[in-house]
This record gives structure tokens, C-alpha cells and sequence, in this order.
């Protein structure tokens, strides 16, 4: 309804990175990517990753308990009270204004997730990169090919480029 994961991403990188320097912004780039290619959601998949780099299979969950009851807890609240208000004056400007700042967040994480990819990224490399996300983008939108056979196949080709001493 707002953005998802996505809208996460800044302040999971703000968390993670900048103030508790968890992970590296390489490392956390890294995640962002798995957590996008593996199925659930983006803030789940990464609590996960992270707790259980710092504390194992315990930190793991305690971690993913972390992110899921906070929201669960939102979300139930929410349902409650839009189920009575959301032709409200109120509550419409609400969700108005939420929605203009997903925006603004999404926007960032682009930005986060772009800086981190092109990072250490030689003129070929930087070529490349944008030729598959754009091959990817038009195969998705125009053709509507299935998400994870793309990503299959851009671990493929990023592998045989590795192999070739391309990377």
C-alpha cells in the first residue's frame, strides 16, 4: 500500500550501516540483492540475514520476530480504524501525505542500491550492468517474463563473466 520493502531500504541501511555499522555498505548492497532474489519480503528476508550474522540461528529469529510483530501490530491497527474512517477528510489526507513520502523514500533506496552496484565498477563493468538492467527492465514490462527466471539467468551470465575474468 505504501511502497513495501522498499520504502525500508533507507532506514535499514541507516540502522545497519550508518548507525550501528553491522554491515558495510558493500555487505549490506549485497543483501539487499539476495533479500530482493529470495522469496518473502525485502525487510524480512534481510532481518533475517543480519540477525543471524550477529547472533546465529537465535539472532536470526529474534530478529525476524523484530520486523514482523511491529508491523503485524501497524497493520492490525490500521485495518481497525480504516475499516470505520477511510472516507474521513482526515484519514484520506493521511494516507495522501504517507504516500508522498514513500515516494521520496523509494526514490532513495534507488539511489542507496545504484551507488552500491556501480561502486569499484570499471567502464566495461559499468556497461554491462546497465545493458542487463535495461535487457531486464524492457523483459519484464514488455514481456512479461517471470522475475526469478531473470534472475537466474543474470546469475548465469554474471558467473560465466566471473569465470572469464571479466569481473
Amino acid at each position: 500500500m505504501f511502497g513495501g520493502g522498499y520504502a525500508m531500504i533507507p532506514i535499514l541501511k541507516y540502522e545497519v550501516v550508518d548507525r550501528n555499522r553491522w554491515l558495510s555498505e558493500d555487505e549490506f548492497i549485497d543483501v539487499i540483492a539476495i533479500a530482493e532474489s529470495t522469496p518473502g519480503p525485502i525487510a524480512i528476508n534481510s532481518a533475517t540475514y543480519i540477525g543471524y550474522k550477529l547472533g546465529g540461528v537465535p539472532g536470526a529469529l529474534i530478529a525476524t520476530m523484530g520486523v514482523v510483530m511491529p508491523a503485524f501490530t501497524v497493520i492490525l491497527a490500521i485495518a481497525t480504524i480504516l475499516t470505520n474512517f477511510y472516507q474521513h477528510i482526515v484519514t484520506r489526507s493521511i494516507l495522501f501525505g504517507i504516500r508522498t513520502a514513500v515516494i521520496g523514500l523509494i526514490a532513495s533506496a534507488f539511489i542507496t542500491v545504484i551507488r552500491g552496484v556501480f561502486k569499484g565498477l570499471n567502464l566495461n563493468q559499468a556497461a554491462v550492468t546497465v545493458l542487463m538492467a535495461v535487457a531486464i527492465f524492457i523483459a519484464i514490462v514488455k514481456f512479461n517474463i517471470d522475475p526469478v527466471v531473470l534472475i537466474l539467468i543474470s546469475a548465469a551470465v554474471g558467473l560465466i563473466l566471473g569465470l572469464a575474468g571479466f569481473l
